[in-house]
């Protein structure tokens, strides 16, 4: 699926600056109070299919478990949101809302594992946009000079330890390379390969359906350009306090009101899979997702990374926190271990850049696995740093 963004600054009138001193100053004074604003959305072909509002209807099916809900909530019609929906399933062709019409409990709506995709990409696109507007893009760089100079190797995608364990140690080889690191999730890393803004990404998320990278690759027009490296395993976990001062057992626990979550942003892999793992006790109580996630304080936190999660854990900010067991490990915290999964790259097929030959290089290389393997939570193969597809 291809995507088009444009960031648009409204209600800004042609003006020229005319005179000098105060009164140039005073003519353009009004001008730096203007705030940016923008629209996303995601098209085929050309053609429109999920913007701002179609946005908020999956939300709110999401949310409400209804079609009629849902029309409620945000003062539309039934058919108005029903037709919408149906419009988008055509443009697509899949199967984006799963409904069940009437009945003695009356209809029930909520998204398919295509829909949720779908929300997920143009939530964490929306929410990319934005923070690159206000400035809040959370990095790690090495950029030595001034002035708007490409680096040596540009990281995008979702946050990890490893990553910057491997950039610092090829600029401790090569005091002059240049590196920027942008921790921007999982779904941004993919589109950041689309757009060519990046020389790898790192992602952790898959097709559920197929339970393999390829459906994902093809939407995003990548599978012909762009090659996927093995990386390696990690364990996600919940993070507590040091002797787990509140109990706190797992997922289920989130629901207490006396615990409060650090979560992290939309978008990240790592969010996905909690949420994921809601969807599922959503079920297993007969609730919708949207009431679950209502009833969990500091749901709807957005932590950048997951050392920013162990802070607000550590400070005592939130009782819990979702991460890594290795980023719990060096912030001196307890973990309970909800999930091991695959962290691999993205690289474009025809590596020109020593840099990236550089990267997995280092990764293979069984002297720094070890050190990395000495942090628990993480697991090489001897496919690490090789192309699997």
């Amino acid at each position: 699926m291809g995507t088009e963004y444009c960031p648009v600054v409204r209600h800004v009138s042609h003006w020229e600056g005319t005179g000098c001193g105060k009164e140039m100053v005073k003519a353009r004074s009004w001008f730096w109070n203007l705030e940016p604003s923008y629209t996303v959305t995601f098209a085929l072909e050309g053609r429109k299919v999920i913007g701002e509002l179609e946005a908020q209807m999956l939300r709110a099916i999401d949310q409400t478990g209804s079609f009629s809900q849902a029309a409620r909530t945000l003062s539309l019609s039934y058919a108005f949101v029903w037709n919408t929906i149906s419009q988008i399933e055509r443009s697509v062709n899949r199967k984006i809302v799963a409904s069940e019409r009437g009945g003695a409990k009356g209809g029930r709506a909520e998204l398919t594992s295509h829909g949720r995709q779908l929300l997920q990409a143009y939530l964490e696109l929306d929410s990319r946009v934005d923070r690159f507007l206000k400035g809040h893009v959370p990095s790690e760089a090495y950029m030595p000079g001034a002035g708007h100079v490409r680096p040596n190797l540009s990281f995008m995608g979702s946050d990890c330890v490893v990553v910057e364990k491997v950039l610092r140690r090829l600029h401790d080889v090569n005091p002059r390379m240049s590196y920027k690191m942008l921790n921007v999730g999982s779904w941004a890393g993919l589109t950041a390969m689309m757009l060519r803004q990046a020389d790898i990404a790192g992602i952790h998320i898959f097709d559920e359906i197929e339970s393999s990278y390829r459906p994902l690759l093809s939407k995003f027009g990548l599978s012909r350009s762009c090659a996927l490296v093995h990386g390696y395993k990690r364990q996600q976990c919940l993070m507590v306090r040091k002797g787990n001062p509140k109990r706190i057992k797992g997922i289920g626990d989130l629901l207490r009101k006396d615990v409060k979550l650090a979560n992290r942003n939309l978008g990240s892999g790592t969010r996905i899979l909690l949420d994921g793992k809601l969807h599922e006790l959503a079920r297993t109580k007969g609730i919708v997702f949207g009431t679950l996630t209502k009833r969990i304080r500091g749901y709807d936190s957005e932590m950048m990374t997951h050392r920013q999660v162990a802070i607000a854990v550590s400070s005592r900010r939130a009782d819990v926190g979702i991460g890594l067991t290795s980023i719990a490990a060096a912030m001196r915290l307890d973990s309970i271990p909800i999930a091991e999964e695959q962290y691999d790259f993205l690289v474009e097929k025809r590596v020109r850049n020593s840099y990236v030959r550089g990267f997995f290089d280092t990764l293979r290389t069984r002297e720094f696995q070890r050190q990395i393997e000495a942090t628990p939570g993480i697991k090489f193969c001897k496919e690490s740093g090789r192309v699997i597809s």
